[in-house]
């Protein structure tokens, strides 16, 4: 087992994550909007090979909600697998909100662990790049649903100031 810990801050209020989250899970869920599925990819320079080459595989992450009752902030189980046949490490964690430094933004955490794949000879192969596949696979997720939430959060916030813009205008004057 290989283990992987990554965060990534997101600039948008802690207490509207759960908000956002959902909004992101709606626009990538099932009909239900409770399971989120998203492509992933990741390119890793394999060490040793002149020329540049790299090693590029994809893979789709399933997200389920796995919030405990009364939690202020929202929890979810989260796998990945290959797209496509292929040596790819199959992932299980979970993803987290945890608070910032500040109240403008929260972290997102992802934490878990993945078998290496093809036996012993897998070993060789994680310690050589396929770790650092993992890695990258799970910095692109934290990317990917940062990136989401942030531009939400901006459209949500332009649309309260241009709202409040209009009140303004049309406030009686006294």
């Amino acid at each position: 087992m290989s283990n992987i810990s990554e965060r990534t801050t997101v600039h948008c209020a802690v207490n509207q994550a759960a908000r956002h989250l959902t909004r992101y899970f709606a626009a990538r869920g099932n009909s239900d909007g409770d399971i989120a599925r998203v492509h992933l990819r990741a390119e890793v320079p394999v060490p040793g090979v002149h020329g540049g080459f790299s090693l590029e595989r994809t893979a789709i992450a399933t997200l389920v909600p796995s919030h405990s009752l009364g939690a202020m902030l929202p929890r979810y189980a989260v796998t990945w697998a290959p797209e496509n046949a292929g040596p790819y490490p199959r992932f299980g964690g979970s993803l987290s909100v945890a608070s910032s430094e500040d109240y403008d933004s929260f972290d997102l955490v992802l934490e878990g662990s993945y078998e290496p794949p093809l036996g012993a000879v897998g070993a060789v192969f994680d310690a050589v790049v396929g770790h650092r596949i993992a890695e990258s696979t799970a910095r692109n997720l934290l990317a990917t649903i940062a990136d989401s939430i942030e531009a939400d959060f901006c459209e949500v916030e332009s649309a309260k100031s241009t709202l409040r813009d209009q009140q303004l205008r049309v406030a009686p004057q006294t």
